[in-house]
């Protein structure tokens, strides 16, 4: 039963839109569904159409209690692809202190209307998970 209460603010978590944010922001902010796995992984699977234009996303994950043993990681895969991050991107640290966080900014240019599905893996140790934005620039 426990299992269950996890999952679904696990879901909601990763369906929730902040307070405070505004109507533009909202329609950017883009849904995805958080898993916690056994130990310091998680796993956020999201999904996102193609507009027929050029279009910049950006995923964060973020972490409080860094310090100088935390380690953490962010691998991506678009359509079970590796994602290649954009430069700029941070995807892995190493020995941060207090409120940290990984990024991958990326683009897409494809047709309309063409589906995709984005899945992010988080690996971290001496540090503490605290939630994820996946926006579109």
């Amino acid at each position: 039963m426990r299992w269950i209460a996890i999952l679904i603010v696990s879901i909601l978590q990763g369906l929730a839109v902040p307070v405070g944010v505004n109507a533009a922001q909202t329609q950017r902010r883009l849904r995805c569904e958080s898993q916690p796995a056994p130990g310091d992984i998680r796993d956020i699977n999201c999904s996102l159409n193609a507009s027929g234009s050029l279009q910049r996303f950006r995923f964060k994950a973020n972490f409080a209690g860094g310090h100088d043993d935390t380690t953490a990681s962010m691998s991506a895969k678009l359509d079970g692809v590796p994602l290649a991050c954009e430069k700029g991107s941070k995807t892995s640290l190493q020995g941060e202190d207090g409120d940290v966080s990984l990024e991958c900014k990326f683009s897409i240019n494809e047709k309309a209307g063409t589906e995709h599905a984005l899945r992010v893996t988080l690996l971290w140790s001496h540090a503490q998970y605290t939630d994820f934005e996946f926006d579109q620039d």
